[in-house]
């Protein structure tokens, strides 16, 4: 009973997806790459990666994929439940703080940067703003 309610919970008609406008594709990558690209920051998803200021940071593929998506719709608020239909799938039971965390970790490894940030909407979710 507690699994269909969560589903009914964050049931929603709207499925976010990723805007193929925003994924940069360079020559020296095979075409079927996926990644994002910012003045200090490179999200390959291809090869699970993240290279911030030159330098790779070990991210967990989960925080890996949340960073991504995020990133790869800059500007566009997404719900806790929306993050986790998307990336958890909806067979996910647990809580939607789970999201909440593994943002927290990726604002730590990452810091701030002139650019872009991982803004909090409050009472909504989070977005990927870009400052440029």
């Amino acid at each position: 009973m507690a699994r269909v309610k969560a589903v009914l919970r964050r049931y929603k008609a709207s499925d976010p997806r990723i805007n193929p406008e925003n994924v940069v594709v360079k020559n020296n990558m095979t075409p079927k790459s996926e990644f994002v690209e910012f003045p200090d920051l490179l999200i390959n998803l291809t090869n699970y990666s993240v290279t911030y200021n030159g330098k790779n940071i070990d991210m967990p593929p989960k925080e890996l994929e949340l960073l991504y998506f995020l990133a790869a719709s800059p500007n566009q608020v997404f719900t806790r439940e929306q993050l986790l239909d998307r990336l958890w799938g909806y067979e996910y039971v647990g809580d939607t703080r789970t999201v909440d965390v593994h943002v927290k970790r990726i604002r730590e490894k990452l810091g701030d940067s002139p650019y872009w940030s991982l803004a909090t909407v409050w009472g909504i979710g989070y977005k990927f703003e870009t400052k440029i």
